[in-house]
């Protein structure tokens, strides 16, 4: 099986985005599939991202064989705050399974430690990640990695794993490559001297940041950054109506072009909660690889060329710009 560079993120499934019925649930992933994604990304964190996910998979295991896709999931976070954390062995086995019940599977290709910020160092790498890496060794998993937002976090826990002659398999980074941040372009590197075998860049809208609908009140971002965006964006609407409502341009159309352009990400998630937008997230992917923005590459169009450098101007005070978390109430 080819690894495709983008794969579907899941989190959409559990409603936190809108809706998410079953039936549209399982024509998502079977667009996916059709269309050459291989991996599904979801965590029991997500609500009942899994149990959709898994009853899709399994209703069009015909059709798609277990072998044509990849699933990663996750564990340890189950739910908002750190009291809702459990790194502990026994659970980190109970999680696996649970989640091998839930996907209808009996082995499961990835699995991450779920936002290894909110826990203890110790208890990532001296407790959690060793029963993963027994596990592995069972079979039950094929690939063990770390999930987090600060970069400096995953990359201390990936050093220290490398240096115990048990390196990280994957690891995954979400909001850290877009529009507004571009930190996890340099830490690349610092992950690949740490073993890192596979590096995921998740969330290229920044949680719905870019998405030029009105930002979800639970996002983190500070204000100045939130009323930057608001200003992208009411660019982004003067300019379309400009030209008449007659071109098909959005925010989140261009911070798509800029994430996806990230070569050295050997795997780009995008959340897609109906076929629509997985063809639309398609779309965007293949798209950025012929703008290439993130490597200086240019639009064709000299006005939407200039939209674009006004939108990085405003957003570049942010670009190494992060939010604090774990939050101070977690």
């Amino acid at each position: 099986m080819i690894q495709s560079k983008i794969g579907l993120g899941c989190g959409v499934f559990s409603g936190a985005y809108g809706p998410a019925p079953q039936e549209a649930v399982e024509d998502t992933v079977r667009t996916a599939l059709s269309r050459g994604i291989t991996l599904f990304d979801t965590s029991p964190y997500y609500n009942d991202s899994e149990i959709k996910l898994g009853a899709a998979l399994l209703a069009l295991r015909t059709e798609f064989p277990r072998s044509t896709y990849k699933i990663c999931t996750k564990l340890g976070r189950y739910g908002l705050h750190k009291a809702n954390f459990d790194y502990s062995a026994e659970r980190v086995a109970a999680s696996v399974h649970k989640s091998m019940q839930r996907l209808h599977v009996d082995y499961l290709d990835i699995v991450l430690c779920h936002d290894v910020e909110f826990v203890d160092f110790d208890q990532v790498v001296d407790v959690a990640l060793p029963k993963l890496f027994e596990l592995k060794q069972q079979g039950l998993v094929h690939q063990v990695g770390i999930s987090g937002y600060p970069l400096d976090v995953l990359l201390r826990i990936a050093q220290t794993q490398n240096q115990r002659g048990c390196p990280l398999d994957v690891c995954l980074s979400y909001c850290n490559f877009n529009l507004h941040c571009q930190l996890l372009s340099t830490y690349i590197p610092l992950l690949w001297d740490a073993g890192v075998k596979t590096i995921i860049s998740a969330s290229p809208l920044s949680m719905g940041l870019l998405s030029q609908d009105t930002t979800p009140e639970w996002h983190p971002a500070s204000p100045e950054l939130k009323a930057a965006v608001s200003q992208c964006a009411e660019l982004v609407n003067t300019y379309t109506e400009q030209n008449g409502g007659n071109v098909e341009i959005s925010l989140a159309k261009i911070a798509e072009s800029f994430a996806f352009s990230l070569a050295e990400a050997d795997i780009h998630l995008v959340g897609a909660k109906n076929s629509n937008e997985v063809t639309c997230a398609l779309e965007a992917f293949l798209r950025a690889q012929k703008l290439q923005l993130a490597s200086d590459g240019k639009y064709d169009d000299a006005d939407l060329q200039q939209l674009y450098k006004k939108i990085q101007r405003i957003l570049e005070p942010f670009s190494k710009y992060t939010w604090p978390s774990p939050p101070a109430d977690a």
